[in-house]
């Protein structure tokens, strides 16, 4: 049975005896599910991260991380928070790949004690794994270890344990965490809660031989479920497709729309797409806006994270059911699943691709177009094409640089070149159409679901990372400046009926 099959069986054992809010996004970026854009460990850097529990309940946590290709898994594992209590640990390069390290007393199933070698100096370390890209399920893209040196991750709140499961990690310094680790939980295991949220988490791309840090903050769902994300039965979970549920079989979702919010709703019963459409939706982004700067006065550098957490849930051919392409050749017709229209390594190498149209406006205000760098004679059609988000991870870079190779600030293999601004300029207001097509009127449409409007454009959060580089601090001293701030999107709703846009209901 394959994965898309097993996801809609657990969802319909997972539904809950009550009626559920909608999961919405948490604007105080709190929640039961955190998303994070990124991770990164190229070009000398090295990710920290942080996550606080700040209720008084004992919480049961899915750490998750995926390369940045394809959203496969890398590494993931239980933790168990106290109440009130954080979670600190460091994603670095252990030469080929990328590991994790913490010094964190918390719990963790399996045990951190078990991991690899003790961290020099203290701490446990996990090398992140390629097992889910090679051989029996590689997926056309790279295979080397060097695919887990940049990803997006995940952590969603399971349940919440109380009486015996919770005493040994409530105010135990260290805390007792045997029991825990051997833990077969059930939905009729005793002291086991619905997910009760109140999780906030950051995240801080550091080098520190350059002296730069780009952090931000996770992006919070909550209500994301009322139920225990636990099955009595022996099935892998993705817990990306297992939020919402309710009485009435449904996943719902309050989307914002820039002057409130609209309810969606989509099947549980007969579709394994219904959770995920669910949070898809909160997700999805018409546009997106930045700034740009490459200014050469003051040696400025910018870049663009658009992460899609949800991506891989229609374009994964393993989870859509379809057999990977593993060499070049031929252009089949399996379409992926909307929003998106390619299957990863289907159409193009290494990579499942949606077109943007980018535009913007100089600090007078004047309009400024970017154009594609000139094709070669001789065109290859399974090459990645230029302006277009191609992975679950893209980093879009503001300069002359070659489209292929390391992007100059960040150093991504999963970079996408936006540049030749025509007037000339070296700062702009930058908005990219997700899912547009230059000449066409044609956009990647979320379909509508039982309830509620289609959305236009593409799920993804993201947010500007800007380095200036200032070598006149004195002499011999040359001094980085960083700055990374969110994204600001707009969402546009869709007449199901008409194709155009609507006012969002």
């Amino acid at each position: 049975m394959n994965l898309k099959k097993r996801v809609g069986l657990l969802a319909l054992g997972l539904l809950a005896a009550t009626a559920a809010p909608a999961m919405y996004l948490n604007p105080q970026g709190r929640g039961q599910l955190l998303l994070f854009p990124y991770y990164s460990v190229n070009a000398g850097q090295s990710t920290l991260l942080s996550l606080f529990n700040t209720t008084d309940r004992v919480k049961l946590l899915r750490v998750q991380f995926r390369e940045g290709y394809n959203s496969r898994d890398v590494l993931n594992f239980n933790l168990f928070l106290a109440p009130h209590d954080a979670w600190t640990a460091t994603v670095f390069s252990n030469g080929t790949g990328a590991a994790l390290m913490t010094r964190d007393e918390s719990c963790t199933a399996p045990d951190k004690r078990a991991w690899a070698a003790p961290f020099p100096g203290g701490g446990y370390q996990q090398p992140f794994r390629e097992y889910a890209y090679t051989d029996s399920s590689a997926d056309g893209g790279p295979i080397g270890l060097a695919r887990t040196r940049e990803g997006l991750f995940e952590v969603i709140e399971i349940a919440e344990l109380e009486g015996s499961l919770a005493e040994g990690i409530s105010g135990h310094h260290p805390p007792d965490c045997a029991p825990l680790q051997s833990l077969d939980l059930t939905t009729s295991s005793p002291f086991v809660q619905p997910p009760g949220g109140g999780l906030y988490g950051d995240f801080a791309i550091v080098d520190v031989a350059e002296g730069t840090l780009f952090g931000g903050r996770a992006t919070a769902v909550d209500d994301y479920a009322r139920h225990a994300l636990v099955t009595d039965t022996a099935t892998l979970l993705d817990y990306l497709a297992l939020g919402g549920g309710n009485v009435s079989s449904e996943a719902e979702a309050l989307v914002s729309n820039g002057s409130g919010r609209t309810r969606v709703a989509y099947p549980l019963i007969g579709d394994s797409l219904g959770s995920s459409n669910a949070l898809t939706a909160l997700l999805m982004a018409d546009s997106v806006q930045g700034a740009m700067s490459r200014e050469a006065g003051v040696g400025s550098h910018t870049e663009w994270v658009l992460s899609a957490p949800t991506k891989y849930r229609y374009t994964d051919p393993q989870i859509l059911g379809l057999s990977p392409i593993i060499t070049p050749g031929g252009t089949p017709s399996d379409a992926a699943l909307l929003p998106f229209h390619e299957v990863f390594g289907f159409r193009h190498d290494s990579a499942s691709c949606s077109p943007y149209v980018a535009a913007g406006y100089d600090r007078e205000g004047r309009a400024v177009s970017f154009a594609t760098d000139p094709e070669t004679a001789v065109v290859d059609p399974r090459r990645r094409p230029q302006h277009s988000l191609c992975f679950a991870v893209n980093v879009v870079h503001f300069s002359d640089l070659p489209a292929d190779g390391a992007t100059p600030l960040l150093g991504s293999v999963l970079g996408s070149k936006l540049w030749n601004p025509a007037p000339a300029t070296e700062t702009a207001n930058v908005q990219l159409k997700l899912g547009a097509r230059s000449g066409s009127s044609e956009r990647n449409t979320l379909p509508a679901g039982l309830r509620g409007p289609a959305l236009r454009g593409l799920p993804m959060i993201g947010f500007e990372a800007v380095r200036y580089v200032n070598g006149n601090i004195a002499p011999g001293v040359l001094a980085n400046y960083t700055v990374a701030t969110p994204l600001r999107a707009t969402q546009v709703c869709v007449d199901p009926t008409e194709g155009s846009a609507a006012v969002c209901p």
